[in-house]
C-alpha cells in the first residue's frame, strides 16, 4: 500500500469498494486528494502523504458513556486521585472523584447530557446516554402522504400544518395512531426548488406550511389578509406551481405580520430574542426577495407561528417526521455553519442496479471531526428541533451514521470514496440521550448499500428498521417483517401500488433511458408474473384488482411481526404516479403532486373496511 492509500485509511476513507453492481471500485488519485483536501489535509500531490503521515494530528477528545459509565484513559500514576467535573447541555453542573488503576480511570453515574468537562484538567466531551434509545414494541399503524400532496375542503390548494393537523385526527379517529410525512424544513418553492431534501435549513420549518387560520387575531385584524385567502392562490392543477403558491402563501403571512401587534407582538419579540439563529437565518432567507425588510418580518412572524402550530401538533401525539440527509448549498446551515461541511464535495450515492453511474446529489456532507470538536453542536440542535414535535424521527439514509459517499466536485459519481465516520458511537449516543428527553421513537431508514455494522448498531440501539414489501416479495409471498421494523408497501421515492402493478415504472425508466426496449419488455414480464404469483399466493382470483391485493397484503403484513406498518395514502384511491423519481431533476415533475382526493376520501367504504381490519389486528393500546 502506497503512502497516499495508507493516508486515506488513517482518515477514515474506503477507496475501493464492490458496488451494488458487483463491480469492483477503485476512486481516482484526484478524487482521494480532493476528499482529503475537504477533510482539512494540505495536500496537493501524492508524493506529500508520507510527510502528512508523520505529522502529529489534533482530534477533539469525546468519550461515550453508555448508561452513565465508562473507563476512561487518563494521563496518571496508579493510585493518583482523579477529579472529574463538568456542565450539561442543559446546564447541571457536577464533580466526580475516582481512583487511576491501570491508565484507566472508572466513572459511573453520570448524568445523562453532553457534558462539557474536565478529566484530571484535561478538556473533553462527555456523552452520557442510555444504551437503548426511547420505547418499546408495539403493534400499531398509521398513513403517510407528503403535506403538500395533502388537501381537503378547507385547504384544497396544497397541504398547512392545519390540513396536517386533520390528517392526524383523522387517523387517530380510524384506529391509527401515527401520521408520517416528508420533512417539513423550509424550502427555495419560490425559486422553483421544492425538494424537500435539500432545506434552506434543519434548525427552522417551513414558512409555506403555516396555517393562517390559525392566526386569529391577526385574521380579524387585517382585511387584506381575509381577502387574499378567500380569493386563494391560482387555481392548482395536477401538478403545484409553487411559484405562485410561495408568492400567494407570502402575501398572506405579510399582510397577518403587519397586523401583529399590542400582546402578540410583544410575544413574538419575546420568543425571536430566545433563538440565537433567528436573525441569521431570515438574513439569508430573503436575500433574493424584493423589499427584503419587509420579508425579514414577515419571514419571522411566519417562524413564530409554525413553531406554535408545530407544538400543538406535537401535543396530540403521533406525529412521525422526517430529518433529511443534507441542507441546500446556498441556505443558512451551509454558510452559518460553513466549518461544518465538506467543501468542494457533494454527497451521492455508488452506482447500483438502477443508476449505474450513481448518484450525486448536490448538498455538502457534514465534516464529522469539526461538529464533534463543539460536543455535535450542530447535529444536536437539529436533531432537537425535531424531536421537540415528533413522535417518531425517520433518520433518512442511516448508513450516514457510520459512512457516506463523497463526490468531488467536478468527478462522475462512480468516482466517489466512502468516508467513515471514526466514532459512530457518538451518533447513536446522541440520537438515544434525545429520544428519551423528547420521548420520541427512532427509525432508521437503511434501505440499499448498508454496512451490517450499522443494523448491528440499530439493533444495540432500538433504532428501528425500514422494511419495504417490494423489496422482500417473491413468488411464494413475502419475508416477513424483521421485530422492531417501519413495515411499508413503498415510499415516496418508488411507486406507488398501482404504478408499481402496471408496471409504470418501468416505463419512466425507459423514458429516462435507463432501459432499452428489450430490456423494459422483460422486467414487465417478470413484473407480471411476480403480480400474479400474489394473487396464488393469497388465494385471490386472477381479477382480483390491485386495490383489493393492496388490502390483503397490508392487512396481513399487519397480523406478522414489526413494530409499525405504515400505508401509504395514495394507494387508497389507486394513484399510479410516484411524487419523485430518485436520480432526476427536471426530468420528472418531483416533490409536486397533489393528491387525487382529498381527507374527506378517508370516509370510503373501502377504506372503513381497511381500517376496521387493520383495528382487529393491531388494536389501540
Amino acid at each position: 500500500m502506497d503512502a497516499l492509500q495508507q493516508l486515506a485509511r488513517a482518515r477514515g476513507l474506503e477507496t475501493e469498494y464492490h458496488d451494488a453492481l458487483g463491480r469492483h471500485r477503485r476512486a481516482s488519485t484526484d478524487s482521494i486528494l480532493a476528499v482529503l483536501r475537504a477533510l482539512g489535509e494540505p495536500i496537493e500531490h501524492a508524493d506529500e502523504a508520507r510527510e502528512l503521515l508523520r505529522a502529529e494530528r489534533r482530534a477533539a477528545s469525546v468519550h461515550v458513556l453508555w448508561d452513565g459509565a465508562a473507563s476512561l484513559e487518563v494521563a496518571a500514576a496508579d493510585g493518583a486521585e482523579i477529579v472529574l467535573e463538568g456542565v450539561s447541555d442543559e446546564g447541571e453542573r457536577w464533580e466526580r472523584r475516582a481512583r487511576c488503576h491501570g491508565g484507566r480511570v472508572r466513572v459511573e453515574g453520570i448524568p445523562f447530557g453532553v457534558h462539557d468537562a474536565l478529566v484530571a484538567d484535561a478538556p473533553t466531551w462527555l456523552l452520557s446516554a442510555p444504551t437503548r434509545a426511547y420505547g418499546a414494541p408495539e403493534k400499531r399503524w398509521g398513513l403517510f402522504a407528503p403535506l403538500y400532496a395533502l388537501r381537503d375542503e378547507i385547504t384544497p390548494d396544497a397541504g398547512d400544518f392545519g390540513t396536517l393537523g386533520r390528517a392526524l385526527s383523522a387517523t387517530h379517529a380510524k384506529g391509527g395512531q401515527y401520521f408520517a410525512t416528508l420533512p417539513l424544513l423550509p424550502v427555495f418553492a419560490e425559486r422553483g426548488e421544492p425538494s424537500p431534501y435539500a432545506p434552506v435549513s434543519r434548525l427552522f420549518w417551513n414558512e409555506l406550511y403555516v396555517d393562517p387560520r390559525g392566526a386569529e387575531a391577526e385574521l380579524r385584524a387585517s382585511e387584506a389578509a381575509r381577502r387574499l385567502l378567500e380569493a386563494g392562490p391560482p387555481a392548482q392543477a395536477d401538478y403545484l406551481d409553487w411559484v405562485a403558491l410561495a408568492d400567494h402563501r407570502f402575501a398572506v403571512l405579510d399582510a397577518l405580520a403587519e397586523a401583529c401587534s399590542g400582546e402578540r407582538h410583544a410575544a413574538l419579540e419575546t420568543w425571536a430574542a430566545a433563538r440565537p439563529h433567528l436573525a441569521g437565518y431570515v438574513e439569508r432567507r430573503v436575500a433574493r426577495m424584493p423589499d427584503r425588510a419587509r420579508a425579514a418580518r414577515t419571514v419571522q412572524y411566519a417562524q413564530w407561528l409554525a413553531d406554535a402550530q408545530l407544538a400543538a401538533l406535537g401535543a396530540e401525539g403521533g406525529l412521525y417526521v422526517d430529518l433529511p440527509l443534507g441542507v441546500h448549498h446556498d441556505g443558512y446551515d451551509a454558510a452559518r455553519f460553513a466549518d461544518r461541511f465538506a467543501p468542494g464535495i457533494s454527497t451521492g450515492a455508488p452506482p447500483d442496479p438502477l443508476f449505474e453511474g450513481g448518484q450525486s446529489w448536490g448538498f455538502p456532507p457534514l465534516l464529522p471531526e469539526a461538529d464533534r470538536a463543539t460536543g455535535w453542536s450542530y447535529l444536536r440542535q437539529c436533531l432537537e428541533h425535531h424531536m421537540r414535535h415528533a413522535s417518531v424521527l425517520r433518520i433518512d439514509h442511516a448508513a450516514w451514521l457510520h459512512r457516506l459517499f463523497w463526490v468531488p466536485s467536478g468527478a462522475a459519481a462512480t468516482d466517489g470514496v466512502y468516508v467513515h465516520h471514526t466514532c459512530p458511537d457518538e451518533l447513536h449516543a446522541l440520537l438515544s440521550l434525545l429520544s428519551h428527553r423528547h420521548r420520541c421513537r427512532l427509525v432508521g431508514e437503511d434501505l440499499g448499500t448498508v454496512p451490517d455494522a450499522v443494523r448491528t448498531s440499530m439493533a444495540r440501539h432500538n433504532e428501528a428498521r425500514t422494511w419495504v414489501f417490494y423489496f422482500f416479495a417473491h413468488d411464494w409471498g413475502w419475508e416477513a417483517p424483521p421485530e422492531g421494523s417501519v413495515a411499508t408497501l413503498n415510499t415516496h421515492d418508488l411507486p406507488t401500488w398501482a404504478g408499481w402493478w402496471q408496471g409504470k415504472d418501468i416505463d419512466d425508466w425507459v423514458e429516462l433511458g435507463l432501459y432499452d426496449e428489450a430490456r423494459a419488455e422483460a422486467a414487465k414480464a417478470e413484473r407480471e408474473t411476480l403480480t400474479a404469483d400474489l394473487r396464488r399466493c393469497l388465494s385471490m382470483p386472477d381479477d382480483a384488482t390491485p386495490r383489493v391485493v393492496h388490502d390483503r397484503i397490508a392487512t396481513a403484513v399487519a397480523e406478522g411481526p414489526g413494530d409499525l406498518l405504515l400505508l401509504t395514502l395514495e394507494d387508497l384511491w389507486e394513484e399510479d404516479r410516484p411524487q419523485n423519481v430518485p436520480g432526476t431533476f427536471d426530468e420528472k415533475p418531483n416533490w409536486m403532486r397533489r393528491c387525487r382526493e382529498g381527507l374527506e376520501a378517508l370516509d370510503a367504504p373501502e377504506n372503513d373496511a381497511l381500517f376496521a381490519a387493520l383495528r382487529e389486528r393491531r388494536p389501540r393500546t
